[in-house]
């Protein structure tokens, strides 16, 4: 195994790894074993100075923006600076398929990943589901037949340089992270970046060809396939358990387009997604009690996640919704508009964005209640009454969680808890 990097190394030998999360520890095992010298620089932990005269090569997370300290200096002193994916696919010749977007990134990634592994391939997960790519390279990675599925946020994909996708993914596309990328337009070319740089077809969700005309992006490199609209598939979505869920619908109309130009046979789709798991914390029932029901969207972190679970939930009885966490830069008052004109009954205010949507208060058709922290809103719930309650907050866990699992979690147990009271 080594490195196409090797050169840059020849005169300067350090590989200055900016970041000790998972990237960057990641990054670090499969600097020893390629046998390069390296160091790690992060901020949280003591005061360090970064040795850029000793560098012949920056690996930074995904953490730092673009307008970082640090990498404005590597990039004076014309340092290469690359992303973790980009160093760990400079180690191997396998095909790579990419997922991004917006809402849906793991569960595309994951049913990919089944969907081949059905088909008879060698298949592995990485990227930003947690499986870094350059931990799985260190430790012998696939054959040389196997494919990567590799989940890529817009922090990954905007700074790529090297990585060049055989195919490319892209669920949808909806106002996110606009604090980091500095706006709406930035976040959106960082993940077209991605398209830019795959070497065959494109296939991105139906709801991309209006953001597509809306950044004028008139002709495209490569070619593009449009999902068709999961409206038009709702016979055949009907016979899968997560037909409930409009992001999954979408998801599941994407995956068959992508299934059918590689000339899957439809059972084998079929069996897919008939046997697929999502991962934990997107939206699903964790809990009925009679005629109250409890839903756990705890991952649905932005309004296009928001509006998704209301469009699936629309029609439950007495809608009680938790709404609030950590701010990106997002427009509030876009959530009060998309909240009133679905049958919301109630929403909870939790977290940062709470407070802040609690001054906005008598703009909401539903009644509001400031529970500020997520056992709260139990002490709130009706009494003798069906109700419907869901956790789709919209925004960040970071303001009172280390993540959004974490969340998830504790909501999970309050509702374990609350079970309890009822049956005592």
């Amino acid at each position: 195994m080594d490195t196409t990097f090797r050169p840059f190394l020849k005169n300067k030998p350090l590989v200055g790894i900016f970041g000790n999360g998972l990237s960057g520890k990641g990054a670090a095992h499969l600097c020893e074993k390629l046998h390069l010298p390296y160091e790690i620089i992060d901020e949280r932990q003591q005061p360090q100075t970064p040795h850029f005269e000793q560098y012949g090569l920056c690996i930074f997370s995904p953490g730092f923006p673009h307008n970082h300290p640090w990498r404005q200096q590597a990039e004076a002193v014309d340092i290469p600076s690359i992303t973790e994916l980009d160093f760990a696919a400079s180690c191997f010749d396998n095909p790579v398929i990419a997922v991004t977007g917006t809402n849906g990134k793991t569960s595309v990634t994951e049913i990919l990943t089944q969907l081949l592994r059905n088909s008879g391939q060698e298949v592995l997960s990485v990227g930003n589901n947690g499986t870094v790519l350059s931990e799985v390279v260190a430790n012998g990675g696939l054959s040389p037949d196997g494919v990567y599925i590799c989940e890529v946020s817009s922090f990954q994909a905007q700074f790529l340089k090297f990585l060049h996708p055989t195919y490319t993914l892209w669920t949808n596309f909806a106002p996110d992270h606009l604090n980091w990328h500095g706006g709406l337009k930035n976040y959106f070319f960082a993940k077209y970046r991605l398209l830019e740089r795959t070497k065959k077809t494109c296939f991105c969700g139906n709801s991309l060809k209006k953001t597509f005309q809306s950044f004028e992006i008139q002709s495209h490199t490569p070619s593009v396939v449009f999902a068709p609209p999961a409206g038009e598939l709702n016979d055949w979505l009907a016979q899968f358990p997560l037909c409930f869920s409009q992001g999954q619908r979408e998801n599941f109309a994407l995956v068959r387009t992508f299934a059918q130009h590689l000339k899957i046979d439809e059972a084998t789709l079929r069996r897919t997604l008939e046997e697929f798991q999502q991962p934990p914390h997107r939206l699903h029932c964790c809990r009925r009690i009679g005629e109250i029901s409890f839903w756990n969207d705890s991952k649905g972190t932005n309004l296009h996640a928001v509006q998704a679970a209301l469009e699936s939930l629309k029609d439950l009885p007495n809608l009680w919704w938790i709404l609030g966490g950590g701010g990106k830069g997002e427009n509030l008052d876009g959530f009060i508009q998309t909240l009133n004109r679905y049958p919301v009954q109630t929403v909870c205010l939790v977290g940062e964005t709470g407070r802040e949507l609690m001054q906005k208060a008598s703009e909401f058709k539903a009644k509001v209640i400031h529970a500020e922290k997520l056992p709260n809103v139990f002490k709130h719930l009706p009494t003798n009454k069906a109700f419907t309650l869901v956790l789709s907050p919209g925004f960040t866990s970071w303001d009172q969680f280390k993540s959004f699992e974490e969340r998830g979690e504790l909501f999970e147990e309050l509702v374990r808890n609350y079970g309890r009271t009822l049956q005592t």
